[in-house]
Formats: structure tokens, sequence, C-alpha cells
């Protein structure tokens, strides 16, 4: 049994400024007051004093980091560096390349995780492309963008050896619309996003299951007051949940606020939409044969687009306590509870409480990862507080 003490823990529901929290296996069994807590014989303890802990950080959309491409075999290695940015589980995601070379490497990814390392939980795969909108294909040739059918999508998921847990796709294009259901029989969960269609297309779309949308704001037809178009849809409909990158770069923070205002912390769930490069120093990258410049905390090519992140999910955290002026408890709700809840497991992570995974992150004052545990495993230590 493992007992981390002195630390304030928020649960989101509240805040214990001098908790301990017990941890046996996999599960927290205990958590409570530091003075009502009573810490079994032949416990390790580990004073905690200063820090604080929130449910670890659940990555829905991550492509990879410091040099390390998630689509493939470098799948391994982004599993055992998410921890250093407090990420306990996460999603791994593709990008649109030509389909034989994406079930090549759909491949390679499901042997890893037919053994995966230590590291963070990898839940599956996030298959983002090619079902995409030719006009909002983002850094992809638009030529090897194809509209979602069943026979297209159970090809790649044989290839993925069943792991592709969410779709990102355009439901305007093709029959793409009518395998919503499908998707969600499948245990899938289908979500909008480079894309389109109109505010009648999203909630047609609504109607049939779509209940999730793809980094908001990013790839997505403008907002009008008389044609709202997939933001206006998504700010509308309580149903869907919005992803957001939070990196201060893709989304101004005025449009971060205005969002959550219309949804709510529980409407909304942070992504890092990370690239492979992310974290790496400045300098000229390669990413599928792409020119990728990192400079300025940014990842963009050559004509200065946006090409996924150079933060992780930690830096979006931070930015939506001291950018975009939500508690601590309701940016945890965005990084944690909100994505545990679109992988339906509401019941198991995303809260520091009895008889949930032990899942923590655990920081300074600044919000900077000091400690990772995942499934009551220490995955990552900055090293001062053992």
């Amino acid at each position: 049994m493992l007992a981390l003490t002195s630390l304030e823990i928020h649960t989101p529901e509240e805040i214990l400024p001098d908790g301990t929290l017990l941890i046996e296996g996999e599960k927290i069994v205990a958590c409570g007051p530091s003075t009502s807590m009573q810490i079994p014989e032949h416990t390790q303890c580990l004073e905690m004093a200063g820090l604080h802990a929130f449910p670890g950080f659940i990555d829905l959309h991550t492509h990879g980091l410091q040099g390390h491409d998630a689509f493939g075999p470098g799948l391994a290695e982004v599993i055992r560096l998410l921890p250093r940015y407090g990420v306990t589980s996460f999603l791994a995601t593709t990008v649109t390349l030509p389909l034989p070379e994406i079930k090549h490497r759909l491949k390679a990814m499901a042997q890893v995780l037919a053994d995966p390392p230590p590291g963070a939980h990898c839940l599956g795969i996030h298959l983002e492309g090619p079902h995409l909108s030719p006009t909002r294909n983002g850094m992809a040739n638009p030529a090897w963008a194809v509209p979602l059918t069943k026979a297209g999508f159970d090809e790649l998921q044989e290839a993925a050896g069943g792991h592709i847990r969410m779709v990102t796709f355009a439901p305007e294009q093709g029959p793409a619309m009518q395998l919503i259901p499908y998707l969600l029989e499948q245990g899938v969960i289908p979500s909008i996003g480079h894309s389109d269609a109109s505010y009648e297309q999203v909630a047609e779309a609504r109607d049939l299951g779509l209940r999730h949308a793809t980094h908001t704001f990013n790839a997505m037809n403008p907002f009008h007051h008389r044609a709202p178009g997939v933001i206006g849809a998504v700010m509308a409909f309580p149903e869907i949940t919005a992803e957001l990158i939070a990196d201060g770069h893709h989304v101004h923070a005025g449009a971060m606020r205005a969002l959550l205002n219309a949804k709510g912390a529980h409407g909304v769930c942070i992504v890092s939409d990370s690239a492979p490069f992310a974290g790496l120093p400045d300098g000229e990258y390669l990413w599928e044969g792409y020119s990728i410049i990192v400079e300025g905390d940014t990842c963009r090519t050559p004509e200065g687009h946006l090409a996924g992140s150079h933060a992780l999910l930690d830096a979006g955290f931070r930015n939506l306590v001291e950018k975009v002026g939500l508690t601590p408890a309701e940016a945890a709700t965005c990084a944690s509870t909100v994505p545990a809840r679109e992988m339906g497991l509401e019941n198991r992570k995303g809260r520091l409480q009895s008889g949930y995974d032990a899942d923590l992150m655990i920081c300074d004052h600044l919000y900077n990862t000091q400690m990772t545990i995942g499934q009551g495993r220490i995955l990552w230590s900055a090293g001062q507080v053992l």
C-alpha cells in the first residue's frame, strides 16, 4: 500500500488543503483529511507538503512528442514519455496519408498495443483522417481525403486490431452521415472535425447520435450569425462535447472563454493535438514528408500554418487557469473528468475518490508536473518529491 500525505487534493468537488490518499494495487482505497486518516502499518508513505493532486490528465488527441510519432512504432516511446506531462491515459492519433500507408501504420500501432511498455495507458486509436473534407484538410494532401464508408472503416479497424476508439470525420461527405449509428454500435466515438458542414447537417448528425467535436474552431467553417456552421452547432447543442486545443496559439483566449461560457466546463474536453515535435527545441523538422518549423512554442509549415501543437496537456491545463480564468477544479474537469466520460470511463477515471483508478497528476503551485501516478504505479517523478 502507498500513502501520499500532506497534499492539497482536488477531488474535484472539493479541495482538501491537507489531505491523504491511500493507494492499494491499481485503486484509490481512501481519500480524506490527513488528520482523520488511519494509515495501516507497513505502508510506504510519501510526504507531499506544498504540492497539489489532480486526477491524471486524459489526452484524447495527441500525435506524439519529443521526436516520436504515435502513428506507428513510435507509439511505444509516446507511451513512456507522456507521464512527464501529467498524462495518465490517451488516444494515439493518426493523420491523413494514402490508405495503404495508413493500414501499414495501424498494424504497427496494434503490435505496440498488444504488449505496451510501462507508461501512460493508451486507450486506443483516434483515427483523424482520411475521412475529412478536402476543403478543411489542414496540412494533409486533399487528394488523400475519402468519405467514410462502412467497408472502408471495417478495413481500417481490422488493420488496427480493433483498437480504433474514435473517428474524426466530415459528415457532409458522401454516405458518412449514415455511418454514425454503426460506429456507435461498434463502441467507436464519431467526432465531427475537418468539416464544412452546415448547422442543419450537424443537427442531423446529432439526431443520429453525434456527441463529440474534434478541436473546435480549428479546421471548421467560420462562424457567421446567418450561417453558424459547425462552430455554431457545437456551441448551441449541449449534447456535443467540444474538444479544445488550449495551447494559446490555436484558439484565442477570448474564444476559449466564449466556448466555456456557452458549454460550461462539463461540455469541454481539452486536448493537446501535440505534434511529434512537441517539447523539442526550435528548428526545422520533417513530418510525413512535410517541413515543419518549430519556433516560438508553435509548430508551423513554411507557409505559416499551424501543424499540431508544440505544447502538451499540462500547458493547456495551466492556460485554462492563467489565461481563461477557470478555477483549477474546472480546468481538471476539462482535462480529466470530461475525457473520462467521453471514453465511457466515468466510473473509473477522472476523479480522486475511493474505488477509482489511482491516476494522479501531482504538481507545484505553478502547475508544473512533479509526479505522475498511473493505476497505482509511479510513472514519472521530478525527483525532489521522492
